[in-house]
């Protein structure tokens, strides 16, 4: 219990700190100058290019990988956006919403938030060899976004803002700085892996301090951007889409894990792993289409911001699950 306690604390911490800086922003009591949201994009860029290439080099360097049914994990990944964002779709279909709100419904059903939130709750409740399991998962999680998820997007909405071509997306994609250092780290943490050079135990105390760090800086920058006010006008949706992310998607995924054998792999640690991670609400990622291809932006908002919060409800349950597999 104290390892659910924990997790949820350290997100709901994060959420308050978002909030009351957003608050001191809005109330001038902090000064215009200082340009809060510069600072806040530093701390989402100090976590993810900063303190999670070193946890990602590090989880790879230590785990093993003796069965090759471990390719299977970032495709599991791939299915479990597919599965989300064409049952969003679906549903957007069956409730009639116009051409944008069903591109807003798209990428909060598709989009997941795999590292702040799923990386953290598998690092708490199963410790930080799940670390290497979760990097793992989410392997082509940038790559779908950019060429699948995002043009996707693009389809249900306006974008004469910028070019959006598939040579530039691939162009973006090459060049993005998150994705060439994950790559990177990914590959030196394998490389040392292959050697057989032994991981520092020094490692497992850093892992310790930075893998809460990373996730409680990404979710203050979460907290940060939460909109309240329009939750009101898209309850069905929001109900629609937390059904996806905490019934459909981790039932289906998670029984293919199983059908492929991941249950009987390291005593049911991938299993559990796929299943907190098949189980996660809307990523942040999921507000950047609506404002580039100006789909429904208080529709994506809520989404994000109520099922975000349903977490809470689901924590106790995955744990309670996954404890008794």
């Amino acid at each position: 219990m104290d390892k659910f306690v924990y997790s949820l604390g350290l997100i709901v911490l994060g959420m308050i700190l978002g909030q009351t800086l957003k608050a001191f922003t809005v109330k001038g009591i902090i000064k215009p100058s200082i340009q809060m949201e510069k600072y806040i994009k530093l701390l989402q860029d100090i976590s993810l290019l900063g303190l999670v290439p070193v946890i990602s080099m590090g989880a790879f360097w230590a785990l093993k990988i003796d069965n090759m049914i471990f390719i299977s994990l970032p495709f599991l990944g791939v299915a479990g956006f597919v599965i989300g964002g064409g049952s969003a779709l679906t549903a957007a279909r069956f409730l009639k919403l116009n051409k944008k709100q069903r591109g807003s419904m798209f990428v909060s059903g598709c989009f997941a938030n795999l590292t702040s939130f799923g990386g953290l709750i598998c690092y708490v409740f199963l410790g930080e060899i799940s670390y290497g399991f979760v990097s793992m998962y989410k392997l082509f999680e940038e790559v779908f976004y950019y060429t699948i998820g995002f043009p996707i997007a693009k389809s249900f909405g306006d974008y004469d803002k910028e070019d959006t071509s598939a040579v530039s997306n691939l162009v973006r994609l090459l060049l993005d700085p998150y994705i060439i250092v994950s790559f990177l780290s990914i590959s030196i943490g394998t490389s040392l892996n292959i050697s057989g050079v032994a991981r520092p135990e020094l490692y497992k105390t850093i892992n310790a301090v930075f893998i809460p760090l990373s996730s409680l800086l990404l979710v203050t920058s979460v907290g940060y951007n939460m909109k309240f006010s329009a939750v009101g006008n898209y309850l069905r949706e929001c109900f629609i889409i937390t059904v996806i992310k905490f019934v459909a998607t981790p039932l289906l995924i998670t029984t293919a894990a199983y059908l492929l054998g991941l249950g009987t792999i390291h005593d049911g640690l991938v299993l559990k792993v796929v299943m907190i991670l098949s189980a996660m609400p809307p990523a942040f990622n999921s507000l950047i289409p609506p404002q580039i291809y100006n789909l429904d932006k208080d529709l994506a908002n809520s989404s994000w911001l109520f099922n975000t919060g349903a977490l809470a409800v689901v924590l106790p349950v995955l744990y309670f699950v996954q404890k008794s597999i």
